[in-house]
């Protein structure tokens, strides 16, 4: 019998971390992978979450299913290309239009690791509550400002500071609140950007202490996300979770000796196949 995940034609580096006989599937997808394509614009094979035709109507893959059909591979949330983590699939229309009904109402649970600039934040773990306001970029990209605007509410708390010689910490940030770059924008707000944000964090610092050891990408990581709801009735409880990348763990302990001077270890995912082949039976 065919298996989903042996059909799907994941992109570089992404691999299946659980899946729910329902039709859910959770990925981690690496940093710089894209969520899906862009509009009007070809993407390199192996950079986007999924292979193949996609639909933004259907918020959907159009992928060959093995046996001589097509299936739609519906994509329920999305991770911005930078970001890695946690991202949800699922195989049905009718149970993506309920999770997706969950994520608008922030009925979701998502916690998100971060290294952001400091040794320490003023209170150990709190609430930030702003009003952001979205708005056409440079290049006509998205971005959001604090301002008069949708409220966004996310809940951190203060892990760990570096043991090594860079200022930085190890922070959970829970959003309660789904607007566009919201960990981004909230932490760069109170005086914390995050490390090797390129739009909102502190350009200096990422060169500084990001680039010039090597650490080339943005410290935010979609850790663990988990949902309930009935379906056919029965009760779903499904919860997904992928590992802090080893990047966050080394720029914790760096010392002052940039990266790239002895030899360098594969990327975590880099190059890694789509398993384990988790079951959803077709």
């Amino acid at each position: 019998m065919i298996l989903a995940t042996d059909w799907i034609p994941f992109g570089r580096g992404v691999r299946v971390v659980e899946t729910h006989a329902c039709g859910l599937i959770a990925v981690e997808k690496p940093d710089g992978i894209l969520s899906h394509p862009n509009p009007g614009e070809v993407a390199e094979k192996g950079t986007v979450l999924i292979s193949g035709n996609y639909s933004l109507e259907e918020e959907a893959f159009h992928v060959r299913d093995g046996q001589g059909g097509i299936r739609r591979v519906y994509l329920l949330n999305r991770l911005d290309s930078p970001t890695s983590g946690v991202l949800l699939l699922c195989l049905d229309e009718a149970l993506a239009a309920i999770v997706r009904k969950m994520f608008s109402r922030s009925q979701v649970s998502k916690k998100y690791m971060a290294l952001i600039r400091g040794r320490g934040l003023r209170s150990p773990r709190g609430t930030w509550q702003d009003q952001l306001l979205k708005s056409k970029g440079p290049g006509g990209g998205v971005r959001s400002e604090t301002g008069a605007g949708a409220p966004a509410v996310t809940v951190y708390q203060w892990l760990r500071a570096s043991t090594g010689s860079l200022p930085l910490s190890l922070i959970q940030l829970e959003p309660r609140t789904g607007r566009t770059h919201q960990l981004r924008v909230q932490t760069s707000t109170h005086g914390h950007p995050i490390l090797g944000d390129r739009t909102y964090g502190d350009f200096d610092f990422n060169k500084t202490v990001g680039s010039a050891r090597g650490f080339k990408r943005l410290f935010l990581h979609a850790e663990s996300t988990h949902l309930s709801f009935d379906w056919q009735g029965e009760k779903i409880d499904f919860k997904a979770s992928a590992p802090m990348p080893k990047e966050f763990e080394e720029a914790l302990v760096s010392d002052e000796e940039p990266k790239g001077k002895g030899p360098k270890g594969p990327r975590r995912g880099a190059g890694t196949p789509v398993s384990p082949r988790l079951r959803i039976r077709l």
